[in-house]
């Protein structure tokens, strides 16, 4: 893929240009498909040759054009070129009629710079596919128009609703305003980058990508749970993405998939689905240890994957999945979609916004005492043993948590002492040590007569909870020696963004959410806990440092 000449302009008072240009340039490098070069010379613009660049980005406060460089940005658009105006852009060369009518809209005032929602406007503008309420720190611009325009996003001054992006055309060219960016919080902002990114790429002629569907088939679609019919609801109420195949070894199984989505292929035999050209993303929910081989197989046919959690059971078994991965180069992840629990988004977010200090220490448990259910899921062969249930969820929260390198970890698998008739663990304990002195342990347990709490975090200025009734506490010491002790409400949950993040990887190259080296990580710490405790000591995790 040849990489897109862009030139940015930049310059002007009261916004931080060339920090903000720096952080520009350095996010739409990072996705492979510009090369960006940055001026705040507007002289440029008098010589702007489509063989040159494809598009041009604006970033720019007041001033004037000259005739000449006034003539070489509309005459640039108006044969085919793109703009990309941001923030300010709106509030530059003011006077330049051409060029206000080109831009759509001018600056006419805003509040002070302090977080708001932005919201879609318009679902149906093929810029707002799949984007979702978010928060930004930033200047809320009021705009006179100028121009015919198509807004999406919207953001709420005063109880009045006001365009935050919006597209336009003029001649043969596209152009896309953003509102947002008034300084480096703004530039730094995920969904922010995102829609300069989106901006660019549909104002440089690439619009039928933002009409893609990928063409999804669930592998397994067993009754246990209905997790095939999950994964099958999440994908067809997602925006580009839907289901076309179904396969599984009993018939039975098809015919329900079959009255569940009217019209869906269904297949009894792996290799008769990785025939089939028209199916792109295999999701496979089946027992945990045919992942890896499954996975292989799909990659080796050219198919992306998705795991059922967890990823597969060993560290060879993640590192030959990644292998055959990069060298089909097709997507492998696996279905965390719990990082998305309004419970642990909400724990999350207080500890990485700083409401609790330097996390020293965390604590994580699940289970309690319960008959085990004798089927595959209690099999350690298949499953893996008692670790890679919830385990696969709790370990991948805490790597979340603490975003650090692994020294250690040490496991205790005791003998089993209850449930006999299985042969997954009746308890089993795991430490995890982080650089910095961050040490975290999980537990989990099906004889434990008292539970633990669900979650305790401690830090130098303060600890969560989060035990009873699901309650999450929050403890906060004061200079002053005051502790102040507060129920935190729940944020918002969001299961369905796992698939909405994935189809804006596989169809806009945005960041995979969940990489198979962070998956990787998990199944280390899973199998490196039941290895330490038979070898009696601490292991390293591999890849670490890779």
């Amino acid at each position: 893929m040849a990489r897109k000449k862009v030139l940015v302009l930049l310059g002007g008072g009261y916004h931080p240009f060339e920090a903000c240009g720096d952080i520009l340039a350095s996010f739409l490098t990072a996705t492979g498909r510009f090369d960006v070069t940055t001026t705040t010379d507007r002289n440029a613009l008098t010589s702007l040759p489509r063989s040159r660049y494809a598009a041009l980005v604006v970033y720019t406060q007041g001033g004037d054009l000259t005739p000449r460089q006034e003539r070489g940005i509309v005459g640039f658009v108006e044969k085919g070129g793109g703009l990309v105006g941001i923030h300010c852009a709106s509030d530059s060369f003011t006077k330049n009629a051409a060029y206000m009518k080109l831009i759509g809209s001018q600056f006419i005032g805003h509040g002070a710079v302090v977080p708001f929602d932005v919201t879609v406007s318009d679902a149906n503008h093929p810029l707002a596919a799949r984007v979702q309420k978010f928060r930004i720190t930033d200047e809320l611009y009021i705009l006179k128009k100028h121009s015919d325009f198509e807004p999406y996003l919207q953001a709420y001054w005063q109880n009045v609703a006001h365009p935050m992006a919006y597209t336009r055309t003029q001649g043969e060219g596209r152009v896309g305003y953003l509102a947002l960016g008034h300084d480096e919080r703004a530039f730094n902002n995920l969904a922010f980058q995102s829609q300069v990114v989106r901006q660019l790429r549909w104002a440089t002629g690439e619009t039928e990508v933002f009409e893609r569907s990928i063409s999804c088939a669930i592998v397994g679609y067993g009754g246990a749970f209905n997790m095939g019919k999950l994964h099958a609801d999440s994908i067809s109420g997602c925006d580009g993405m839907h289901v076309s195949a179904v396969c599984d070894a009993d018939e039975s199984r098809l015919e329900i998939a079959e009255d569940d989505f009217p019209g869906v292929k269904t297949y009894n035999h792996m290799d008769k689905l990785l025939a089939d050209d028209e199916v792109e993303l295999c999701v496979l929910v089946t027992p945990h240890n045919t992942h890896a081989p499954l996975a292989i197989q799909c990659s080796k046919a050219g198919k992306h994957v998705v795991c059922e959690k967890p990823f597969c059971l060993t560290i060879r078994e993640a590192t030959d999945m990644i292998n055959a991965a990069r060298k089909a180069r097709t997507v492998c992840t696996v279905f965390h979609n719990r990082r998305r629990d309004a419970d642990y988004l909400t724990i999350k977010g207080l500890v990485d916004g700083g409401a609790i200090g330097e996390v020293y220490q965390i604590e994580a448990n699940a289970g309690s005492y319960g008959y085990p259910g004798d089927w595959w899921r209690s099999n350690k062969v298949i499953s893996g043993g008692a670790f890679y249930d919830w385990g696969a969820h709790f370990i991948d929260w805490i790597l979340n948590l603490a975003p650090r390198k692994i020294q250690s970890v040490y496991g205790f698998f005791p003998p089993k002492r209850v449930w006999h008739h299985v042969t997954n663990e009746d308890h089993c304990w795991t430490a995890i040590c982080f650089e910095g002195g961050l040490l975290a342990t999980f537990e989990q347990s099906s004889i434990a007569s008292i539970p633990k709490a669900k979650w305790r975090i401690l830090g130098t200025k303060g600890g969560i909870t989060m035990g009873e009734n699901d309650t999450i506490k929050l403890v906060q010491m004061q200079d002053d020696g005051r502790r102040i002790e507060s129920t935190v409400p729940y944020v918002q949950g969001d299961w369905h963004g796992y698939y909405r993040a994935l189809a804006d990887h596989l169809i806009l190259g945005e960041p995979l959410e969940v990489t198979p080296e962070s998956a990787r990580r998990v199944i280390a710490v899973l199998s490196l806990a039941e290895t330490s405790s038979a070898k009696g000591k601490p292991l390293p995790v591999p890849y670490e440092n890779a």
